[in-house]
């Protein structure tokens, strides 16, 4: 694990005095473990904008208006690009003595794995420290 330390990417950093992210610093004595949890797509936002946009078209469309025919197949449109565009997040959480706190979001799932992986072998590196000199 020693090669691993100090580790300084994208805002993260993680040494022998702990982790720390967005100013937040968490000393590797109150780490306990670490965990990745994906987001998914938010939905409702999108499904009720090409709704809306359908009754819109679908108006327009048995009153003979153009115009509005036309403006509820673009906002049609919108709300299914606002769903393809949206990128599934994840975040990591470190769990401290008090509870569980959120460290960051990224789009990369592999970076926070990757760090989440640092923060349980620092974890079970200290636990065996602590084992090996026994109680002070």
């Amino acid at each position: 694990m020693q090669h691993d330390l100090p580790f300084n990417e994208r805002g993260i950093t993680f040494a022998r005095a702990g982790l720390s992210a967005a100013g937040q610093l968490y000393p590797l004595r109150d780490l306990r473990g670490a965990t990745v949890k994906m987001i998914p797509r938010q939905k409702p936002l999108p499904i009720t904008v090409s709704v809306v946009g359908l009754i819109a078209a679908i108006t327009g469309g048995i009153l003979g208006s153009g115009p509005a025919l036309l403006l509820g197949v673009m906002i049609v449109v919108v709300g299914y690009l606002s769903w393809i565009t949206q990128d599934v997040i994840y975040r990591m959480y470190v769990t401290v003595p008090d509870g569980e706190r959120e460290v960051f979001t990224t789009k990369d799932e592999e970076f926070a794995q990757r760090v989440a992986a640092l923060v349980h072998e620092a974890v079970a590196a200290q636990a065996a420290a602590k084992a090996s000199t026994g109680p002070i």
